[in-house]
């Protein structure tokens, strides 16, 4: 038994990948992958996208090793989950034919590391055809997926690339809505200040206005309360002087008398 591992930071966000990842095949750097059958498809409670795809693909096996597989061709089955809240997305895959002479399982995971993300690839696998052939198979077999994921990876980083120049178009349109909408939510607050300030002077004004006119009031009403009390203090004292007067003249005549 065989054991691989290998593992990649793509400069590219998870997004990306995951979208590059699910357009991987085709592809012009892995022409041994034929293709891909979605076999089953579906979301969890979770809202965890699960699938389940056959990949069938060349072998390109050597010459000696062709006596006993007879067929190239070789299918294996790969069950994935992507996680949209944790970002992570796994797979497994196992070969289903031949699996009389050799077993071949694979796991890897695609995790979002801030605007990067994380590959981890492992692999082991198992050939029991003969004491003689294993051991050359299964060195064969570790050149072969180590090249394979070299490849896989620059069709994974192209495909990425195709898939942000697609995306580019779009995200300017956002990025115009969102400057747009920002313009328009900031001239909506500036009109709203605008009208609060109004509201606000047009207030002091009607207060202003309201404290002067009642002081206007107030002044007038102290100034003929002060004139009424002068008029009542004037009276009073012509009154007390006439009666001094009369009172004088009283004396007088009394002693002329």
């Amino acid at each position: 038994m065989k054991f691989w591992q290998s593992s990649h930071v793509f400069q590219h966000p998870w997004s990306t990948v995951t979208q590059a990842f699910w357009r991987k095949y085709p592809n012009d750097y892995q022409s041994s992958v034929y293709g891909t059958d979605v076999i089953e498809r579906y979301v969890d409670a979770d809202g965890k996208l699960h699938s389940k795809r056959l990949i069938i693909s060349d072998w390109n096996i050597p010459s000696f090793m062709k006596f006993f597989f007879g067929e190239t061709r070789g299918y294996a089955v790969e069950y994935s989950i992507v996680d949209p809240v944790e970002q992570t997305l796994t797979l497994r895959s196992q070969n289903i034919n031949a699996v009389s002479m050799f077993s071949m399982r694979e796991e890897i995971c695609y995790k979002s590391v801030g605007e990067t993300t994380q590959l981890n690839h492992q692999a082991e696998f198992l050939f029991s055809v003969s004491r003689i052939v294993d051991e050359a198979a299964e060195n064969w077999l570790v050149g072969t997926i180590t090249e394979a994921a070299r490849k896989g990876l620059m069709a994974m980083e192209s495909i990425s690339i195709k898939v942000e120049e697609e995306m580019r178009p779009a995200l300017t349109a956002i990025d115009d809505i969102i400057s747009n909408e920002t313009i328009r939510s900031a001239r909506k607050s500036i009109d709203s200040s605008i009208t609060d300030a109004e509201k606000f002077i047009d207030s002091s004004i009607n207060d202003a206005e309201k404290f002067i006119d009642s002081s206007i009031n107030d002044a007038e009403k102290f100034i003929d309360s002060s004139i009424t009390d002068a008029e009542k203090f004037i009276d009073s004292s012509i009154e007390y002087i006439d009666s001094s007067v009369d009172s004088l003249t009283q004396e007088s005549s009394v002693k002329f008398t």
